[in-house]
């Protein structure tokens, strides 16, 4: 991934590292390490001097606008420079202007204060914010978490931190400031935002990229790609090239304004809440599991994705195959009088617990029951054939047949309990050896190409095939392998 790097003394913030005592503190580049890969960033905030090196992504530059991550800029002209020129300049003059400025500091309070970035600020995260950047006393502090912690469970959240930030500019301003109405209205709008980039900012970076928006918009909704730019294009209020939630939330206030809430048009002036404008309404979709099988469903044919998913799966099998073989050429199923009754029983319990841990196969069986390949996924993947989605998922069945006999084959060749507990741990990491394999890839450990495709899977999504005889074909799968487990032990106990 290619960045457009800043230039030496450029003041950014630190985001997104494992270590919480560094997320939010403000630093000076002084030098580019690894061919730009590695910036080294001298921090500000520290008693003495300390410098640290991050990656491009995990820095934003702080400028006199809006906050920024780092990636190149993207242009635009004609109409949406006129909508984004029309819309920035009506929100100067819009009274609500400053409801949307408050909130988008209440928003960057609530970042900085949740070092752990778990979603809500716990009672250390707060008392630790408020002594670096306060110097109320102790008492103080805890009043200040008792009053914004509403529901008393001992956490807040962004909502509570919003609605604290909202108190406290009605108590100030008094009668001046606006009603209620309009602050639970812009509420409202903060919530939607959230939930737009929940759904849509994969890269979970608090920037919606135009690929990130376009993608969203793709898989939830049926608008043209010109209505989908033009909306990109209208949101995108500074021409950054990317959205914040403080622009969404602004366009979401100014859509409800003016729609009265009735909706807002787009294409052929059709009339529609922001929520369906953006597909937030939307669960015809489902997420793609996250394993190495649908990393070769979009892969390019033939390309270090495609065959590296070949090698994992190629790997996978072979060992399972020469289990079985070991197996059924080493070992035997014993006689049922020499078995005691107790593990008899134990093996009869683990039958379920067999079905129920083989991911692949319900996964399998998910899939064929509940999604279905459509021409429109085309669109978002160029590579995603038909095929492929055939082969990726015959493989991850092929995957769960052959762990499921093998599992199987130890339950029951089992003459104690201690036995068939251990092959059951034992056997776990084989099957987890495709989902390292993705992650390994994902982080970035291998290849740029693999990388990127690892992140395409959490991209993509597989519409629902509303086929209420299909839907229940999971559950009946399920049963029927039971069955078959069920006969299998009854077999061996007989004979």
């Amino acid at each position: 991934m290619s960045y457009n790097l800043p230039p030496e003394g450029s003041r950014v913030r630190l985001i997104g590292l494992k270590n919480p005592s560094l997320n939010g503190q403000v630093g000076q580049i002084t030098g580019y390490a690894q061919g730009g890969e590695r910036v080294m960033i001298s921090l500000l905030d520290t008693p003495s001097p300390s410098v640290v090196k991050v990656k491009p992504k995990q820095m934003e530059v702080l400028t006199d606008g809006p906050r920024r991550r780092m990636a190149s800029r993207s242009r635009s002209n004609g109409y949406g420079n006129s909508m984004r020129r029309g819309l920035s300049r009506d929100l100067r003059d819009d009274a609500s202007h400053e409801l949307v400025q408050l909130l988008k500091s209440a928003d960057e309070m609530f970042e900085m204060a949740d070092a752990s970035g778990d979603g809500v600020i716990s009672k250390q995260e707060f008392d630790y914010y408020m002594k670096r950047n306060t110097k109320h006393s102790k008492e103080m502090i805890h009043d200040a978490f008792r009053m914004i912690d509403r529901d008393g469970d001992g956490e807040i959240t962004m909502e509570e931190v919003r609605k604290a930030f909202l108190q406290k500019r009605r108590e100030v301003n008094g009668k001046s400031g606006l009603g209620g109405g309009e602050e639970d209205e812009l509420l409202m709008c903060s919530r939607d935002a959230d939930a737009l980039f929940e759904r849509a900012d994969t890269s979970g970076d608090g920037y919606l990229s135009k690929m990130e928006f376009e993608l969203h918009m793709k898989r939830n909704t049926k608008h043209s790609d010109i209505a989908i730019r033009e909306l990109f294009s209208m949101m995108d209020v500074d021409n950054d090239g990317f959205i914040t939630r403080d622009e969404v939330r602004r366009v979401f206030l100014r859509q409800k304004k003016e729609s009265g809430g009735n909706g807002a048009g787009i294409e052929g002036g059709e009339k529609m809440t922001m929520g369906e404008l953006l597909g937030l309404d939307d669960d015809d979709m489902n997420e793609l599991a996250d394993d190495v099988y649908n990393m070769f469903f979009l892969s390019r044919p033939c390309g270090q994705a495609f065959w590296y998913a070949l090698l994992i799966f190629a790997l996978k099998t072979g060992l399972f195959v020469i289990i079985a073989i070991d197996l059924l050429t080493n070992k035997s199923f014993p006689d049922g009088s020499e078995v005691p009754l107790l593990v008899k029983c134990t093996q009869f319990l683990l039958l379920p617990v067999a079905v129920a841990i083989e991911e692949e196969l319900i996964v399998t069986f998910f899939i064929y029951s509940n999604l279905k390949w459509s021409p429109v996924i085309l669109e978002l993947n160029p590579y995603a054939y038909k095929y492929k989605y055939h082969l990726g998922n015959m493989m991850r069945l092929i995957d769960g047949l052959l762990f499921l006999f093998i599992n199987t084959s130890l339950l029951l060749q089992a003459v104690d309990i201690l036995s068939m507990f251990l092959n059951f741990a034992a056997l776990q990491f084989l099957q987890e050896i495709d989902n390292i394999a993705l992650h390994l890839a994902r982080d970035g450990y291998l290849t740029e190409n693999l990388e990127e495709v690892a992140n395409d899977v959490t991209l993509m999504k597989l519409p629902r095939n509303h086929n209420g005889m299909l839907q229940v074909l999971d559950s009946l799968l399920l049963f029927v392998t039971f069955v078959v487990l069920v006969v299998a032990w009854v077999l061996v106990q007989v004979l």
